[in-house]
C-alpha cells in the first residue's frame, strides 16, 4: 500500500507542476516500499539518490515558475525547499540496515512534509 495516495485535490492546475508532484510522490512511496518490504536496504540507496535528484530539479523548475510569475513569498518558500533537501540529505548519511525505524520515519516525515507543502505552500500560487 502507498504511503501517500495523488487525490485531484492536490492539483495547483498547472499541469507541469502537478506532474512533478506525482512523480515526487510516485519515488517517494517506492522509497517506502523498499524500506517496508526489502531484506535489505540496498536497494533504497539509489531510490534516495533519485529522490535528491528530482527534489533539487522539482524545486529549480517551481522556483522559476514563481519568479516568472512575479510570487510573492519566494524567498520563505525557496527556505524550505533547502530544508527538505537537508532532510533527505539526513537520509543518505543514515546507515540503513542498522536503522532502519528511523529510515521509515524519515520517509514518512518527507512525505508528510511534501503533501503538507503542497496542499499549505504551493497551493498559494495556485489558479
Amino acid at each position: 500500500m502507498p504511503l501517500i495516495q495523488w487525490k485531484e485535490n492536490y492539483s495547483v492546475h498547472f499541469e507541469r507542476l502537478d506532474e512533478h508532484h506525482k512523480r515526487f510522490v510516485g519515488i517517494i512511496n517506492r522509497l517506502y516500499d523498499s524500506v517496508m518490504t526489502a531484506e535489505t536496504l540496498d536497494s533504497v540507496r539509489p531510490i534516495i539518490d533519485e529522490l535528491i535528484q528530482y527534489s533539487s530539479y522539482h524545486f529549480s523548475a517551481e522556483e522559476q515558475f514563481m519568479r516568472d510569475t512575479d510570487y510573492q513569498g519566494l524567498d520563505e518558500h525557496m527556505a524550505k525547499h533547502r530544508m527538505y533537501l537537508d532532510k533527505i540529505s539526513e537520509l543518505q548519511r543514515v546507515k540503513l540496515d542498522d536503522q532502519r525505524e528511523l529510515t521509515r520515519e524519515l520517509i514518512i516525515f518527507l512525505g508528510d512534509w511534501l503533501l503538507h507543502h503542497i496542499l499549505e505552500e504551493d497551493k498559494q500560487y495556485a489558479k
